[in-house]
């Protein structure tokens, strides 16, 4: 055999010996892995903390996005860290509310824990506090469940039209729970807070109102000038227990809400039949909002403002459709203390006051009079000598 052929054949048998070698390599490698399923050898699970939460929660990693259970791209609530530290919940662990989560991966496998709920978890801590006997010190957590009772009778508990399953409005809508905080009374962040109420409850559901009300005299005070004193959004309709504005409770207690920054301007319309049929119970009479709006409120003299002089006639037919411009000639805030508002029922007030006191002046001097001749004359009667029985 020829050198070369022998070295040929030396070549295929050691690819022969590489190739067979690589096979059990594989087979082996292959058996390790089966083994490893059927034993479910597996890395040991996250703990569940606040800060594995935030490997994927993270808001400071810029828009978070994520996979569901059909692979379709979905994406993740970020939360800011800083802002969550300094909120009311900022001690909390994140599983503390989140308690069907049981894992850290994505999607979650929801476990049997009720998700998360403002309204149980607040109420099981108020009676856990009873129990405990820490009324006292927890007395903002009974503020809390108080709201809670007039938020389960208000119109945002109500299932939602177009979604029966949820309600018109949760706690987290307007008290975004991963950043609420109450900052503490006369600082400027609580000015802040307290001013931002018409933003928290336009922006997101009543888009209409809130332009309408950014127009208004109300509106511009609190969002302009940022006037804490002009009338927002609960001042009127309450912050836990609104309810339909359609139904007379709102009705009637709508004019006392006015009346609480309008003091003068209730007593006075008390003083009419509209104000007093409403002061016995009934909405249907004309209201503040009947004739100066609701939202859009504007003072009298602008002259796009329901009570305008020019718009008034109409503002009286929605519900007097007869009525005559004569009509409008009603003041129903009219008072005899305002000289500057309403010179003539000043005046008159004045002549009438002037009037009563000339009568019973002139009738009380008249009747005295009276009385001083009577006496006179009953004295002299007395002294004539005839009626003394003198005689010569």
């Amino acid at each position: 055999m020829s050198p070369v052929l022998q070295s040929n054949r030396f070549m295929i048998l050691a690819a022969i010996f590489c190739l067979a070698g690589s096979l059990a390599t594989f087979r082996t490698e292959a058996a390790a892995k089966e083994a490893d399923s059927k034993h479910e050898i597996s890395a040991p699970p996250a703990k569940l903390n606040n800060a594995t939460c935030l490997v994927c929660h993270d808001a400071g990693k810029g828009e978070l996005k994520t996979t569901d259970a059909d692979g379709n791209p979905k994406s993740l609530l970020g939360l800011d860290n800083n802002k969550f530290s300094k909120s009311l919940h900022g001690e909390m662990q994140c599983i503390a509310c989140h308690q069907d989560i049981t894992d850290a991966v994505s999607p979650h496998k929801k476990g049997p824990g009720p998700k998360a709920n403002c309204v149980s978890c607040h109420l099981e801590l108020w009676e856990t506090a009873k129990k405990e006997n820490l009324t006292k010190e927890k007395a903002r957590l009974e503020v809390v469940v108080n709201n809670i009772e007039y938020y389960k009778n208000s119109y945002h508990a109500r299932p939602n039209q177009d979604n029966p399953a949820r309600p018109n409005a949760v706690c987290d809508e307007c008290h975004h729970s991963h950043t609420f905080n109450v900052p503490p009374s006369g600082t400027s962040r609580r000015t802040d807070w307290h001013l931002s109420i018409p933003n928290v409850c336009g922006e997101k559901c009543h888009a209409d109102q809130l332009e309408e009300y950014a127009t208004s005299v109300h509106g511009k005070e609190v969002l302009e000038n940022r006037n804490l004193k002009a009338a927002d959004c609960t001042d009127c309709h309450t912050s836990h227990g609104i309810t339909a504005t359609l139904k007379d409770a709102f009705k009637v207690s709508v004019t006392e809400n006015c009346g609480g920054c309008h003091g003068k301007n209730l007593t006075s319309y008390r003083d009419t039949y509209h104000g007093q049929v409403n002061k016995l119970g009934y909405g249907h009479t004309a209201k503040c909002y009947d004739c100066h709006g609701s939202h859009g409120v504007l003072r009298p003299s602008d002259p796009k403002s329901t009570v305008h002089p020019d718009n008034r006639l109409k503002t009286c037919q929605k519900c007097h459709k007869e009525a005559t411009q004569g009509f409008t000639t009603f003041e129903p805030h009219a008072n005899t203390h305002d000289f500057e508002r309403y010179p003539q029922s000043w005046l008159v007030s004045r002549f009438m006051w002037g009037l009563l006191a000339f009568v019973f002046t002139f009738f009380w001097l008249h009747t005295g009079l009276w009385w001083y001749r009577e006496a006179k004359d009953s004295k002299a009667r007395k002294n004539h000598p005839e009626n003394r029985g003198d005689t010569k």
